[in-house]
């Protein structure tokens, strides 16, 4: 899905409208240039040399100065090809969004890091593939990267951990293989997104204890310990580390108290159920399930008004059975 905050923008942003004398010919230019490499869409049809007010035309948003800021091409079938070259003569942009495109296809070019003023980035729902440029790196501006549902392949570059202002960043639904690069997971997001893909390894250690809100690294062959993640003051709301293969002691986690979304299921990991879990007040989704967890289970309303479905199917190794203890109490 869409930035949500992208998608608010639209919305709420005044249409800027070019005179004459304020088209740009490097933008126009670079407008048409994308749509014939695009195959000539019809949901381009408004990007015309007859109209150049470019402004004015559908998918494409203007600064005051008349520049062109932001492209938005989505759930279109009839847009084909790779992704042009031609972007990168627009040179103001400041966000570039192509979704659900199922036509396109290829790689993600390096001319994009030509966009020294991008913040936005989202390439999603479409056939590219290849490997993620290590390149993006030069993009000092981005604040969010969505290139989700894709066919993406190879590692995750490292050079992501060096963009000092990226918050928010959804590689999920690709092929990407390899570990998490170890500078990675950093407090400075807010939301990390790397789920259903083949990364391997152990989720690199941070003890940073500000911004991070969301992190999803389910659906992956991740292993060892990932503890780490919770602690009682730090602002995290969502975390889902499902299918995986982490293996650690749940017994003594302190969660964060603004968690409301927690889902720990699949793994291997062991202990019990800690009664850190009767302060989440907020916790709307909670799954334990498939692991190694061992009872008796804390008799506290907080664990317990979730029902016995989170914490079915666990397997202990050495005491009462987690199951069991659910449904005595």
């Amino acid at each position: 899905m869409a930035p949500l905050f992208l998608l608010a923008l639209l919305l709420v942003a005044p249409a800027v409208y070019c005179s004459p004398t304020m088209v740009n010919q490097g933008d126009l230019q670079a407008l048409l240039r994308v749509k014939q490499s695009l195959g000539n869409p019809a949901t381009l049809k408004t990007w015309s040399a007859a109209s150049p007010n470019y402004c004015a035309w559908d998918h494409v948003r203007c600064d005051e100065a008349g520049r062109v800021n932001n492209v938005f091409i989505d759930g279109a079938d009839d847009v084909h090809g790779q992704i042009p070259s031609a972007i990168a003569g627009l040179t103001q942009l400041m966000s570039l969004s192509l979704f659900r495109l199922p036509g396109l296809q290829g790689a993600i070019p390096p001319c994009l890091t030509t966009l020294a003023n991008l913040q936005f980035l989202t390439i999603s729902h479409s056939n590219v593939s290849g490997p993620i440029p290590d390149s993006l790196a030069k993009l000092h501006s981005l604040d969010s990267v969505d290139l989700s549902n894709n066919m993406l392949t190879g590692s995750i570059p490292n050079t992501f951990a060096d963009l000092p202002n990226l918050r928010s960043l959804d590689l999920r639904r690709n092929q990407l293989t390899g570990s998490i690069p170890a500078s990675l997971v950093q407090g400075q997001f807010r939301s990390l997104i790397l789920s259903y893909n083949q990364l391997t390894g152990p989720i690199p250690r941070d003890d940073a204890q500000d911004e991070i809100n969301t992190v999803d690294l389910s659906h992956n062959k991740l292993t060892g310990d990932a503890s780490f993640l919770f602690s009682e003051g730090r602002p995290i709301g969502k975390v889902d580390l499902s299918w995986n293969n982490l293996d650690f002691d749940l017994s003594k986690l302190v969660f964060p108290k603004d968690l409301t979304y927690l889902d720990l299921s699949h793994n291997r990991i062991r202990g019990t159920v800690p009664k850190s879990l009767e302060q989440l007040s907020t916790l709307q989704t909670l799954d334990l399930s498939y692991n190694q967890l061992c009872g008796p289970l804390p008799k506290l309303h907080g664990v317990m008004r979730h029902g016995c479905k989170p914490y079915l199917h666990n397997q202990c190794h050495s005491g009462a059975p987690l199951e069991g203890s659910c449904h005595q109490l």
